[in-house]
């Protein structure tokens, strides 16, 4: 083996300068500073930004009282979540039954009684039944709708007859899973007692035309969609008094309407469907309830998952498919949504109670208005979309106001929708496709974190 050889013409690497004190010390203060601004944001989430239930509202409105008996009633485990087709359902629609009696409510003339029987699946199991009451027209309201529609119409010809106004929430729930017994106070005891509370209030009113309350069977899996639901076997064979779905002048459809998790939101529900009906936005957003918020959403923004086909979630879809116009009233998911803990101590009472007062005055105000809402299966409202979802955002995107359960990333991705939802709202903005498109995404955004169902914040 040969001697080394020495290196020739290398020289020795430089050291590098060292970084000054006084700059890495300023570099550790703003590591130091981001460090504690993310735990503040922990902080706030895990203290200062608490999940709400009904504890945090106990109910002093009498009505409200009222309706948690109610739910309570339905929600008792002893009709182990009101399936169809077993003794606890068929225990829940008799219940119902009595209810709009002592309410006042009387049944179909055409059907004899409050319980019309849903059609028999193959096997031959009995599902149950729709509980359906009927609030006639009074006649003197009558006479003069009769006399105001003859004047208002060209040559003193009848503008058209009064139509009937179908206020329908589904009772069934789902019972024994494998996460324990399912009891279903939000969904959909809470709007079963809204409506109840509502029936009585409009048992008072003269009216002009009829309305129907209807309890729906069959609402949840497997029969939702299929045509067995209790609302496609209604709308299928409508009672005599209706006669054909063109005669219905509104459906007004809930479900939901009694969760509560966040406060910016304890006071309200949301109303979508307007939008299909000329001259319908106007009158709800018209009505007033002390109390309560009411805010206008398009269906769109709660159907139009991002990469999926729009899914309907209730029975109000049947109405749309029809050509009936409708609203869809709810307060939204909560992480208690098809869970064990959907009780009836998580319900705001109060807020249902002002429900059915807003929904009475609605109904009245619908049945004084001389024109018909024309349905439009395309019609939307973007700016009225914008709105809310601002109104959503600006507090969603607060750290002191945010949703429970909001993380950094996700409090960015709100900052992020609430900045292009300002963009929408100058004067005199034109909506385009893509405007719907950002809208949904910060809509969907927001059911989810308001749900508890992290993987669609990516969306």
């Amino acid at each position: 083996m040969g001697a080394p050889q020495d290196q020739v013409g290398t020289a020795p690497a430089a050291p590098r300068p060292a970084v000054p004190r006084p700059r890495r010390r300023a570099l550790l203060r703003a590591l130091l500073v981001a460090i504690g601004a993310l735990l503040l944001l922990v902080l706030l989430d895990q203290l200062g930004i608490r999940r709400l239930s009904g504890a945090d509202f106990p109910p002093r409105d009498p009505l409200g009282q009222a309706m948690r008996a109610q739910v309570e009633r339905l929600a008792a485990p002893a009709w182990g979540g009101r399936v169809p087709g077993t003794p606890g359902n068929a225990e829940a629609a008799r219940y119902l039954a009595a209810e709009l009696e002592a309410a006042g409510v009387a049944p179909l003339p055409s059907l004899g009684g409050y319980l019309a029987p849903l059609p028999r699946p193959t096997s031959g199991v009995p599902l149950g039944d729709n509980v359906i009451g009927y609030l006639p027209a009074t006649e003197a309201a009558t006479e003069a709708a009769t006399e105001a529609a003859t004047e208002a119409a060209p040559g003193g010809a009848p503008a058209g007859e009064p139509g009937a106004i179908v206020l329908g929430a589904h009772f069934d729930h789902l019972g024994e899973t494998p996460e324990g017994l399912l009891l279903g106070a939000d969904d959909n005891a809470s709007a079963v007692a809204v409506l109840l509370g509502a029936a009585r209030a409009l048992r008072e009113r003269p009216r002009r035309r009829p309305v129907i309350v209807i309890f729906f069977n069959t609402e949840e899996a497997p029969y939702f969609g299929s045509q067995v639901q209790g609302s496609r076997a209604f709308l299928r064979a409508l009672p005599a008094e209706i006669g054909d779905p063109s005669a219905i002048r509104l459906a007004v459809v809930l479900d939901l309407i009694g969760g509560v998790v966040w406060r910016h939101s304890t006071e309200t529900i949301f109303a979508c469907g307007a939008e299909k009906a000329a001259g319908l936005p106007a009158i709800v957003d018209g009505v007033r309830e002390p109390g309560l918020d009411v805010r206008r959403l398009g269906i769109h923004m709660v159907e139009n998952i991002p990469g999926y086909r729009p899914q309907a979630f209730s029975d109000y879809d049947v109405f749309r498919d029809r050509g009936v116009p409708f609203l869809f009233l709810s307060s939204g998911r909560t992480p208690r949504y098809h869970r064990a803990t959907d009780l009836p101590d998580t319900l705001h009472y109060d807020r249902m109670a002002g429900t059915a007062r807003w929904i009475a005055a609605l109904v009245a105000r619908v049945d004084v208005e001389e024109r018909p809402f024309a349905f439009a299966a395309q019609g939307e409202d973007l700016a009225a979309d914008a709105a809310t979802m601002r109104w959503a955002l600006d507090a969603s995107a607060s750290p002191l106001r945010a949703v429970p359960g909001t993380s950094p990333i996700t409090a960015f991705r709100l900052l992020g929708d609430r900045a292009r939802v300002d963009a929408l709202q100058g004067p005199g903005h034109a909506f385009t496709a893509e405007d719907a498109r950002a809208l949904e995404r910060a809509s969907f955004r927001l059911q989810c974190l308001l749900y508890a169902y992290p993987v669609c914040f990516t969306l």
